[in-house]
């Protein structure tokens, strides 16, 4: 596993990509990737990390307007901006982002083999939340402001995803057990990990995998 993404805290457990030339030149904008696993890896606590995280990813490069507040599903609507509490113990704001989160790792786990389910990047498409960079092969996240959390981060794995899709269909491991998210499938294959061993065999990922 190579460093890829150029991160503050080198505590972090955010997942880190195959180091190759492919995937660090310059053209090559992982930005999106990067503000999707930093949100299910380390899920905002309250309502004024959410909204850092917003701003940080979305807000400041200019791919969404600042949201006011956030919902998801049945949660109850959560308020942001500047007067956003930062009491990490925030019952309200923790469910949702749960449910988010869970939400977006139960789609990326669909994705995996055997199923290779992909609807929520029709679904991003479709609904405008993502969409072409210029007249290339590569697509950036648009999300609205009124969009439901969850699909706002799904909206940044599609964006990824839609552009390198090669890639991840290789290299994109999440366990099917406790949905944790990797870029090594020699380790434990592609729906496993260091705690849960998948039945599949392990050599067969690392032979069928392209170079990058």
């Amino acid at each position: 596993m190579g460093v890829f993404m150029r991160q503050a805290d080198s505590q972090t457990s955010i997942p880190t990509l195959p180091s190759a030339p492919s995937l660090v030149a310059k053209e090559h904008d992982r930005r999106a990737l990067f503000a999707a696993l930093t949100f299910v890896d380390k899920p905002p606590r309250s309502a004024a990390a959410l909204s850092g995280w917003f701003e940080k990813h979305l807000v400041a490069p200019g791919r969404m307007r600042r949201p006011t507040s956030v919902t998801e599903g049945f949660s109850m609507q959560v308020a942001l901006g500047p007067a956003a509490p930062e009491d990490p113990d925030e019952p309200e704001l923790q469910a949702l982002v749960e449910a988010a989160r869970f939400r977006v790792l139960s789609s990326l786990r669909a994705l995996m083999p055997p199923a290779a389910d992909d609807r929520f990047l029709a679904a991003a498409i479709d609904d405008g939340r993502v969409r072409r960079a210029g007249e290339g092969a590569l697509w950036e996240p648009c999300p609205r402001e009124e969009d439901l959390l969850s699909d706002i981060v799904l909206s940044l794995f599609a964006t990824d995803i839609l552009s390198y899709r090669e890639f991840h269909d290789a290299y994109l491991c999440v366990c099917k057990t406790c949905l944790r998210i990797d870029f090594d499938p020699s380790r434990s294959g592609r729906t496993g990990c260091p705690e849960h061993q998948p039945t599949a065999t392990v050599n067969v990922m690392r032979r069928s995998r392209p170079p990058l």
